[in-house]
Order: C-alpha cells, then structure tokens, then sequence
C-alpha cells in the first residue's frame, strides 16, 4: 500500500523501538495493539527491529491515543518531522468518550520528576489521589470538571461535599479539565476562605497530557516550592517511563 505522507528523515528501528517500548510501558504487547487497534504482529515486528520502513502517520496516530510518550515523540522516532502535524487532533478518544483522569495522569506523571504513586485510582467513588514524596502537602487529590459553565460556588459544594471530606487542610486538590473556556474561568476564581491548595489543570488537546496548571487564590499563603510541585514540571528525560 503507498503511504500518503513520506519520512522527513531515515528511519532508526533502534530508536523507534525504544520509544514504542515506552509507548507500551507496563501493558503487554498484545493489549497495547488492542487498545490501539493494531495487530500484534505488528507491535511485535517494531519492538523486534524487523522491519526498516517507518510507520504511516496514521498509524501513529492510533498508537498515540493509547500511548505513554507523545504523539511528537512518535513522530520523531519515526521519521517525520513533528512540527508539519502540530495540528493534527488526535484528541478525539483522549478527551470526550473515552477520556478520563487517568489517561491524563499517567502519562503526565511519568514525564515529571517527581516520586509518586497512586494511593486511589477513584473507583467506587473514593477520589482520585496520589502521594508524592517531598512534596509541601500530604497529598494530591485530583477531580474531572465535566461542566461546560463552573462557578465559585460549584467548586465549594465539591470541597464541601461527603466525598471530600478525606481531604485535609495539608493536601492539593488540583481539577482537571479539557475546555480551553473552563480553565480560564476557572484560573480566577478566588476562594480566600479556603485553606488548601487548589489548582486548575488544562489537558492538551494534542498530546492528552497536561499543558497548563494554574493556582486558585486561596488563603494557603504559597511558597516557591509549591510553584515547583505542578504537573507541567518535567525531567530532561522523559522517554523512559517512571519506576518506583
């Protein structure tokens, strides 16, 4: 079959394989290719350098939907220049139907510095929250804004709510949203008579990943360390995945 799109350079089956890997991380090759829509055999070929012709953009694009490094990442691995598809949307899976906190977090997690693990992957109901060693706060609690409209007051009746009430004065509660509009409402929102650290995050629409997180005015007075504990702070390596 001829490709729509040529390689801008020589493809390396020694480095795209290394990112595929990282791509994969701790699932099977098997399970990735499904999530992915893409045969096993075909996973296998690439991990096993036994093919020397790069993979389509279209294909990458399916891998990046389900992947654990960038949509950029692949692409440059690949062979192709990444800047030429800056717009493409691959987000379609990532942020509506099938997009959820943890497709955010995981990735975005294991792209920073940090030491973390997931204390609660928020099912039956329990929030979403992770610890992080030698962080300023206990732990990170974060929360998926589905509304298209957010108030002061929609963000109180959550931190008031039953479900909120594990979170302590020592935690960060960090909301988590794919609407350009509602992340700038948010970011202004000023909350003086709480006393937690409280940030709104914005998921690329690119990538999956978190692009911009912005502190709410509350009445925790923040330190310069705590303008270090966000999630687009990043390691000068992040193709390998984070191990604890």
């Amino acid at each position: 079959m001829r490709r729509n799109v040529d390689p801008d350079y020589e493809f390396d089956k020694d480095r795209f394989a290394e990112v595929l890997k990282a791509a994969i991380g701790d699932r099977s090759y098997s399970a990735f290719g499904k999530e992915a829509d893409i045969s096993f055999g075909y996973i296998s070929k690439y991990i096993n350098k036994k093919c020397d012709v790069s993979p389509t953009v279209q294909t990458l694009k399916k891998m990046a939907k389900v992947a654990r490094v960038t949509y950029a990442e692949l692409l440059e691995a690949a062979g192709y220049d990444s800047n030429k598809y800056e717009e493409d949307d691959i987000s379609a899976t990532m942020v509506n139907s099938e997009w959820s906190p943890m497709n955010t977090l995981l990735p975005t997690l294991c792209r920073t510095s940090f030491k973390w693990q997931f204390v609660s992957d928020g099912t039956a109901g329990a929030p979403l929250y992770a610890k992080v060693e030698g962080a300023p706060f206990e732990s990170w609690y974060f929360i998926p804004v589905t509304k298209e409209n957010v108030t002061k007051e929609d963000i109180l009746a959550i931190l008031g709510s039953k479900e909120a009430e594990v979170i302590s004065p020592d935690s960060k509660v960090t909301f988590l949203t794919a609407n350009e509009g509602v992340y700038n409402q948010m970011k202004d929102i000023e909350l003086n008579l709480i006393s937690l650290r409280i940030s709104i995050a914005l998921v690329n629409k690119i990538d999956g990943l978190i692009g911009e997180e912005n502190y709410l005015k509350t009445s925790v007075e923040l330190s310069k360390e705590d303008l270090r504990w966000v999630l687009t702070t990043t390691r000068n390596d992040v193709k390998s995945p984070l191990s604890l």
